[in-house]
C-alpha cells in the first residue's frame, strides 16, 4: 500500500472531484490537513468497507476469546488478543483482493 498524499484543506476543497476520481479509479489515498493538523482521510470506498469488516471480525474474535476465558488474568487476555489480531492480519495477507469498480 502506498503512503497517502498529504494535502491542505484548501486544495482538497478546490480539487475534490479530481481527488475522488483518483481515489476511486487509482486507489490513491489522501490525508487532508487544516492548520497543520491531519483532519480526515480520503480513501476508496472499497478500502473503507474492508477496514470496517476487518474491525468487526476482530471484535467478534475478541468476544469469542473473552467468552472462553471469563476468569483469565488481564495478561492472559492481552496475550490472546495479540495472537488473535496477528491471525486476522495473516488472513488478510492471503485473502484474494476484491475487484475495484
Amino acid at each position: 500500500m502506498a503512503n497517502p498524499e498529504v494535502i491542505p484543506a484548501v486544495e482538497a476543497r478546490v480539487h475534490l472531484g479530481e481527488i475522488m476520481q483518483q481515489a476511486y479509479h487509482q486507489g490513491k489515498r489522501f490525508i487532508v490537513k487544516k492548520s497543520g493538523i491531519e483532519m480526515v482521510a480520503i480513501i476508496p470506498a472499497s478500502e473503507y468497507t474492508n477496514l470496517v469488516e476487518e474491525r468487526a471480525e476482530r471484535f467478534k474474535l475478541l468476544d469469542e476469546i473473552k467468552a472462553r476465558l471469563p476468569e483469565a488474568s488481564p495478561r492472559e487476555v492481552e496475550r490472546d488478543i495479540v495472537s488473535a489480531v496477528g491471525a486476522i492480519r495473516n488472513q488478510g495477507k492471503h485473502a484474494p483482493s476484491r475487484p475495484r469498480h
